[in-house]
């Protein structure tokens, strides 16, 4: 296992819990990630308390439906009250383990991720697996055999189906939450159907079977949350953890807080200051089943004639003004696609981001390759951001005066050259590059500079860079693996989440 050390106070307990224990590596072999937070009230829009605002009114009733072999699964559909005409909705299905039936999820005043996502206006669909609850006949689940046991994998998918034929829901934004033993029939029902879009899995049990599945679906992001005494469930969470290929998958260890659902009580119980587990657990669900429209190709012209591609992705729901935009700048060696993972993830959390290819790479040679202009041509790169922060302002639904830069190694001379010019531009985030100090200092915006301590060329001026601009806001984060820039995202998957973490305060964003 890996971790992390910082030198700040309860504000990033967030990082702590959502990054915490393995989430750095996905496998054995790769080296320690020491992650530095450099000014201790970083807190990524982090609180310790709930969501101020009044809860979204719901509805619930008492539902059934029946499964390929015959059982008949009673459950709570919850939804919102009221929608806007033609909305359309995520929901959850919530799985309790044969230990518990379907109260877990809705006892009012015990901590529970419900509570999260219906602030979210998701839906919720808790069922009382068979022989549990009011699911009980014809048979008590404590009489099954193992091969019935295996069957509540048919209860899950019934429920998705179920779920998913509710008017008001998204077919195609499906998450499960399930605790212990119940774990495993939700990988075995997750790993065939498409329409479950993330799962997160609380101390869960696994037999191999199952895990065998866990590769079925690569763009199935997997978050699995685990007590450290619990020894059992512990080894099944790594062993999930490290077999999901998403890059989104995680493992959240904490430190002795029990089992399953009773485990978001104990650890208010033990960190009453921290921000409520529930709602860290919460808010990855929540990220994966927001919608984001497609990726649409667009092309756009620079000032000196360049036909520049790239991919804009607008967010599902901005604000009134508009979302805040976001440019992603790619390195010489590599194009747009390096940011594919970045570009959802942005877009999930409220950003309209365009990622486009820069003069001479990916489908922007027009006017020829990179490596075949003159180094007079390729220094005019910078043009090609200023277009592209150009373009991105005029598209409906953007707040043009809300922007924002992310650029990687040669890519962060041209987008700081730009952004330097445009006084749209509030923030910048530097993965590795080493741009001219003085362009640096020269910066009116905060800062994340995202630095490798085993490139100490990059490593020592990146501190320099921190220090001349810390008084704007800068952030320095320190990754101890011996790539740079986007190869970081290969090295440790808690990059990506963290740069949306810092954007989304940054235009209030929370």
């Amino acid at each position: 296992m890996t971790g992390f050390r910082t030198n700040c106070h309860h504000g990033d307990r967030l990082l702590e819990k959502l990054l915490y224990t393995m989430n750095h590596h996905k496998s054995s072999s790769s080296a320690p990630a020491t992650l530095f937070l450099l000014l201790c009230s970083i807190s990524f829009g982090a609180t310790a308390q709930e969501p101020t605002g009044p809860k979204p009114a719901f509805t619930e009733k008492e539902v059934s439906f029946n499964t390929e072999d015959g059982w008949t699964i009673h459950a709570v559909l919850s939804t919102p009250a009221t929608l806007a005409p033609g909305q359309r909705i995520a929901g959850a299905v919530l799985i309790p383990s044969p230990d518990h039936d379907r109260d877990i999820y809705g006892h009012n005043g015990y901590p529970s991720v419900r509570a999260v996502l219906e602030k979210e206006n998701i839906a919720t669909l808790r069922i009382d697996i068979r022989g549990r609850g009011t699911s009980a006949e014809p048979r008590d689940y404590r009489y099954f055999t193992e091969e019935q046991k295996a069957r509540v994998a048919f209860d899950v998918s019934a429920a998705i189906e179920f779920l998913s034929r509710q008017k008001q829901l998204d077919e195609n934004r499906i998450g499960i939450v399930a605790e212990a033993q119940s774990a495993q029939a939700a990988v075995v029902a997750a790993s065939k159907d498409a329409r479950v879009r993330a799962v997160v899995l609380l101390s869960g049990r696994l037999g191999q079977a199952a895990k065998d599945k866990i590769g079925n679906r690569s763009d199935l992001p997997i978050l699995c949350v685990v007590s450290k005494e619990d020894k059992i469930s512990f080894g099944d969470m790594t062993d999930v953890y490290k077999l999901s290929p998403h890059p989104a998958s995680s493992l959240m260890v904490l430190p002795g807080v029990g089992l399953g659902n009773a485990m978001f009580i104990m650890n208010a119980a033990k960190f009453p200051n921290d921000k409520p587990l529930e709602m860290s657990v919460g808010e990855w669900l929540i990220a994966r089943l927001q919608l984001s429209a497609d990726s649409q190709e667009v092309t756009f012209q620079s000032e000196d004639g360049w036909s520049l591609s790239g991919s804009l992705r607008m967010p599902a729901q901005g604000a009134p003004s508009g979302a805040p935009g976001v440019v992603l700048v790619h390195s010489n060696l590599s194009d747009r696609y390096i940011f594919t993972h970045l570009e959802q993830a942005l877009a999930a959390g409220g950003f309209a981001v365009l990622n486009f290819d820069f003069r001479g790479r990916g489908k922007s040679r027009s006017k020829g390759s990179y490596f075949d202009l003159s180094q007079e041509e390729r220094d005019k790169g910078y043009l090609d951001v200023r277009a592209a922060l150009e373009f991105l302002s005029r598209q409906k639904g953007v707040d043009k005066n809300q922007l924002a830069v992310v650029a990687t190694s040669v890519g962060v001379r041209y987008g700081l050259k730009a952004a330097l010019a445009d006084a749209r531009v509030k923030s910048f985030v530097m993965l590795g590059g080493l741009p001219e100090r003085a362009q640096v200092q020269q910066a009116r915006f905060p800062i994340l500079f995202v630095s490798s301590l085993r490139i100490p060329q990059i490593a020592n001026a990146f501190r320099e860079f921190y220090n001349l601009t810390k008084d704007r806001g800068s952030y320095l984060v320190e990754f101890d693996v011996g790539g740079v820039g986007y190869h970081i995202f290969e090295l440790d998957d808690s990059l990506e989440p963290l740069i949306v973490r810092w954007l989304k305060p940054q235009f209030s964003l929370m």
